[in-house]
């Protein structure tokens, strides 16, 4: 089933932690077309704020099967 895009942005929120096969996916900001997300191994670790866009995000996590852990 292919979802909207207004369903989608609204998976989206900055706070969310996505677990993927091989760590996390924090989401820290949201914007209209852009994402600032941190990747990371373990939850509580520190990491770089990278830049990317929601579609390629949204993409990634589908593709990866990601689940939301918070």
């Amino acid at each position: 089933m292919q979802l909207g895009e207004s369903t989608r942005l609204r998976e989206l929120e900055a706070g969310q932690l996505w677990k993927i096969e091989h760590g996390y996916i924090y989401i820290v900001e949201l914007g209209k077309r852009l994402i600032r997300f941190k990747m990371l191994r373990n939850p509580n670790q520190r990491a770089v704020t990278r830049l990317i866009g929601i579609e390629a995000l949204l993409n990634y996590l589908s593709q990866s099967e990601a689940e939301l852990v918070i």
